[in-house]
């Protein structure tokens, strides 16, 4: 959207009108009514998703997950907001930089957890969910770090916060500072390229060897930015005057092929994942898909893809029941299912899965709950 407040008013819309997330469970998910340790099925909620072992905790709003070269992964936090608040109740934005871009590896060990990129753009609502930000992060082999940050109008953004990174796509070397690369939402502005008037809302990046591609989620399209210039990469399919597609998520395969998930609406079912070659050539599409905001390519040839409000699980069931559920897809287009709560990013990393659970919490935990921090969560293994 065209600023902070309409972005972060979108996500915590497509929640409200699946079942007002907020208003209706902020009370019923006091500490003192619901614990994630105990250990009755009708009270515990974490005993209704799928078997998982959480690889790591304590993630401000986690959203996409990259693989690096080596494959150590990538987590864009979208922070938590920040102290200086606008609007009331259920329209309060909080606006910080407490976005960040962090690094876990895999050692014998276990896992150790590295924050590379820091003091990002963030917006959200007082309690810390539902931010928006750093959406996005990606790195390619010998090159810094890159992080997309959504758009926010200056007239949103307190004075002495990291404005200038609005709507903007951020490098950084180890030891260095947050660079600008390119002006996404610039881009936007001036080409329109899907004809609908100003929006932008940049949300997910990935770097190639030769370029850097970024979804602008409410422009719909597919950007790319070589030495600094944006150009067009790929216009994302229209479903009509009411109904965009959203691009969430860009990922590549170890085929080598880049994979697009769409939000595209709350309706269950009417999303997809679209398959490009390099050049931006649609090669095919898997449909029946609800809300994705994570896809992965295994070398197999299995698809993972994140739905965020995806299952049977109406958010007015919560806690008994979160939405959320990540879809494998088989060579052979059979599918099998895992309930996760509000699944993001999710990537496939030395034969293991991935995925990014409780997206739309901050460190500190979502709805009373501290247990319900951002995590990090190995879902299955390879077969």
């Amino acid at each position: 959207m065209s600023s902070f407040t309409a972005r972060h008013h979108r996500t915590r819309n497509i929640s409200i009108a699946a079942g007002s997330l907020i208003a209706m469970t902020a009370a019923a998910l006091a500490p003192s009514q619901v614990s994630a340790s105990q250990s009755h099925h009708a009270t515990n909620p974490m005993a209704a998703v799928a078997k998982h072992k959480v690889v790591w905790t304590g993630f401000d709003n986690p959203r996409q997950l990259q693989t690096t070269p080596n494959g150590d992964i990538l987590i864009a936090n979208a922070g938590h907001g920040g102290k200086a608040c606008q609007g009331h109740g259920q329209n309060a934005i909080c606006v910080g930089a407490s976005g960040s871009v962090q690094r876990i590896s895999f050692g014998k060990h276990g896992p150790a957890i590295k924050t590379v990129m820091s003091r990002l753009l963030s917006g959200a609502g007082p309690d810390g969910s539902f931010a928006v930000g750093s959406d996005g992060a990606s790195k390619r082999l010998g090159g810094p770090y890159y992080s997309i940050i959504t758009y926010a109008p200056p007239d949103v953004i307190p004075h002495g916060l990291p404005g200038w990174q609005s709507g903007k796509l951020l490098a950084k070397y180890p030891n260095g500072r947050n660079k600008v690369v390119a002006n996404i939402t610039a881009f936007e502005k001036r080409h329109d390229p899907d004809g609908e008037g100003f929006e932008s809302d940049p949300y997910s990046v990935l770097a190639l060897q030769n370029k850097i591609l970024v979804a602008d989620a409410a422009g719909d399209d597919i950007l790319a930015v070589k030495h600094g210039k944006v150009s067009l990469w790929a216009l994302m399919p229209e479903y009509g005057k009411k109904v965009d597609a959203v691009p969430t998520v860009l990922t590549k395969g170890t085929d080598g092929k880049i994979y697009v998930g769409e939000l595209h609406s709350e309706m269950p079912g009417k999303a997809k994942v679209w398959k490009y070659n390099r050049n931006g050539k649609v090669l095919r599409s898997w449909g029946h898909f609800t809300t994705v905001t994570g896809v992965a390519r295994a070398s197999d040839g299995t698809l993972y893809v994140s739905e965020l409000f995806g299952g049977k699980c109406s958010t007015d069931q919560i806690p008994k029941c979160f939405p959320g559920r990540v879809v494998r897809v088989e060579t052979d287009g059979t599918r099998s299912y895992r309930k996760v709560p509000f699944p993001a990013g999710i990537a496939v990393s030395h034969g293991k899965v991935y995925v990014a659970a409780f997206s739309i919490a901050p460190a500190k935990g979502a709805f009373g709950n501290p247990d319900w921090s951002g995590q990090i969560w190995q879902l299955f293994t390879q077969s």
